[in-house]
């Protein structure tokens, strides 16, 4: 329906800047108030839902016959039409497979009456299964016998009881039509309308997206635009994937049952593909109801065995191969989420719920994802995890745990280069502490804690290497968290095979061991006048001949930071690059004979090598 241009356009007054004021609390508690909506409108809601889930899945097979030349109504009730032949085919044959099956159950009673007795042998002497026997025995007389006593109200002349016969009245064919469609006619009125819901969605798509932007905000086209695109190409791409991926289960499982010999195996294929659109669920349902009849038509214990070997097999595969590949990131929701929406969409919908869960609680990460009223809603519900890796590596350090801040540092160490690991998290987390330290966070007890958590971190992520006498000593200039930057440093260095010893904080070279260099790591931050005092301290610790390297690795305070003047054979620079290459001038390369003559010829670097 075009729009009258003779009308005036409606004013930009978006949802998002009315809900603008809103702090994090008051999304919490308009939140809450939707569930309730929800719960009290799931008559009207999980039909519109279900016809949304529909517009979404067919919109690109629309689409695809729009550019195909088609116009829109036409391409539209197609879609539906083959949609609803298609649904009413699988129903077709998911009936007759039950009827036949149901036919043929009371062939297999032998066959479970031998297994019962089988489990009673196995279990003899009064088990379980003989008290459930008997109890159930029990229970079928007594109900028997009520049975049989119930029309005996009459007697006869001699005193005889009669059996009464309660004929019902016949019924007429109007009567009888109501009896047979009164139970059809609520679940034929819901498909009716999410069809009419569907097809008036795939006809007006464009307008009820306009009207989606102005209520996400008009005034933000690139922001209410990324929320739409988001959403319907996470929606999009689950279900392709999901379809695909489950039409290609059902079709592995029958097929494999086929093999097997259980009866049936068109149904149960067809019914597995349709019960894993439910999470959690159904794929359990889709197993068992195979396994229970392989349980009662096989003789042994092979067939139902099989079955259960055969679901385990697709499933693994499924899950750490298929799932993967298809969907990816399509989704991005969380583990814990998808169990959490599975659970709190049946608890409001029903069953329907469980069809929608995945679907509706995409709409709602994307939701957080966009609007930042509602950004509990991504933290709680959305793939990317709640905490950076530096930050998640410093909680673990101040929560006393520091194995598992060992294991996120390995973890790490395996996806990417050691220098970006140090820059990217341990780096920074040493600035969370020393940030927390200067505001009085950490109370004597507690940063030692954290000092030497940290330390020992890092300390795990060291690798014995070849032995080979130490080039360079690395020293902490101050704390352990300095020594912490020494220790990075000197694994960096053994990485370029330079080889490197470590000293304790505050001690010199050790007069036994001849160093060429002593490279002093300072992790924290320092003022010009600062790294003057700090290097001529650091001097008289490792005396007057040695080379000394001081790594600045802390954040900038101030652009002109170094002091004048150094001292020969000192040589101050700042990140690891320039640490590195500062040290690599002054250390002899094992290059063979001609080592020494090219120290020698080596220009002594003075000043400051900065990165």
């Amino acid at each position: 329906m075009l729009p009258d241009p003779s009308r005036p356009a409606r004013p930009l007054t978006p949802l998002t800047e009315k809900i603008g004021a809103l702090s994090s609390t008051s999304g919490i508690l308009l939140t809450l108030a939707a569930t309730v909506a929800l719960y009290f409108g799931r008559d009207v809601l999980i039909p519109f839902s279900l016809a949304l889930l529909i517009s979404f899945a067919t919109a690109p097979v629309v689409l695809q016959l729009r550019k195909l030349g088609l116009p829109r109504t036409p391409a539209v009730l197609i879609v539906i039409l083959v949609l609803s032949v298609t649904a009413v085919v699988f129903l077709v044959l998911v009936a007759s497979q039950a009827i036949d099956l149901a036919g043929n159950l009371p062939q297999y009673q032998s066959n479970l009456e031998a297994k019962i007795q089988s489990i009673r042998e196995v279990a003899p002497g009064g088990g379980l299964i003989d008290r459930l026997m008997a109890m159930v025995a029990r229970l079928s007389e007594e109900a028997t016998a009520q049975a049989a006593a119930a029309p005996m109200g009459m007697a006869d002349a001699q005193g005889k009881p009669v059996p009464v016969q309660l004929v019902p009245p016949a019924l007429t064919p109007l009567q009888l039509a109501w009896e047979v469609g009164a139970p059809l006619i609520e679940p034929f009125a819901i498909i009716g309308v999410v069809l009419v819901f569907s097809v008036f969605m795939l006809l007006e798509r464009e307008d009820l997206r306009n009207r989606l932007i102005w209520l996400l905000g008009a005034q933000d086209l690139t922001r209410a635009t990324a929320a739409m695109d988001d959403a319907a190409q996470r929606l999009s791409r689950f279900l392709l994937a999901q379809a695909l991926l489950n039409f290609g289960y059902g079709a592995a499982f029958g097929i494999g049952l086929w093999f097997i010999g259980v009866p049936n195996p068109v149904l149960w294929g067809l019914l597995a593909a349709v019960l894993r659109f439910i999470p959690l669920v159904g794929t359990i349902a889709a197993a068992l109801l195979p396994t229970i009849l392989a349980f009662a038509v096989d003789p042994g214990w092979l067939m139902p065995l099989e079955t259960i070997a055969l679901f385990v097999v697709l499933d693994l595969i499924t899950v750490n191969v298929g799932e993967p590949l298809l969907y990816g990131s399509s989704t991005g929701l969380s583990p814990f989420a998808v169990l959490f929406a599975t659970i709190f969409w049946l608890t409001l919908w029903g069953i329907p719920g469980l069809l929608l869960a995945v679907p509706l609680t995409v709409c709602l990460a994307v939701l957080g994802r966009h609007v930042p009223q509602f950004g509990f809603l991504e933290v709680l519900l959305g793939s990317t995890p709640a905490l950076t890796p530096e930050a998640h590596f410093y909680q673990r350090i101040l929560a006393g745990d520091p194995l598992e801040a060992s294991e996120l540092a390995e973890r790490g160490l395996q996806n990417q280069p050691r220098q970006a690991l140090f820059e990217g998290m341990i780096l920074p987390a040493i600035r969370m502490a020393q940030i927390d330290r200067q505001r009085g966070a950490l109370d004597g007890s507690m940063r030692a804690a954290v000092w030497g958590g940290i330390l020992a971190a890092v300390a795990d992520l060291d690798e014995d290497g070849a032995e080979a006498p130490p080039a360079v000593l690395c020293l902490g200039a101050r704390d352990e968290l300095d020594q912490a930057a020494a220790l990075m440093t000197g694994q960096l260095l053994v990485e370029q095979g330079i080889a490197c010893m470590y000293a304790e904080r505050g001690g010199a070279v050790p007069a036994a061991i001849a160093v060429p260099v002593v490279m002093v790591a300072h992790a924290g931050a320092v003022t010009g006048h600062q790294l003057g005092r700090l290097v001529r301290r650091l001097r008289r610790r490792v005396g007057p001949d040695a080379i000394l390297v001081v790594g600045l690795l802390g954040p900038r305070e101030q652009p002109e930071e170094m002091p004048e003047g150094l001292e020969a054979h000192t040589v101050v620079a700042r990140g690891f690059d320039a640490i590195l290459a500062a040290v690599a001038q002054w250390v002899p390369t094992p290059a063979g004979d001609d080592t020494d003559t090219e120290s020698e010829a080596m220009p002594e670097p003075s000043g400051i090598a900065a990165a």
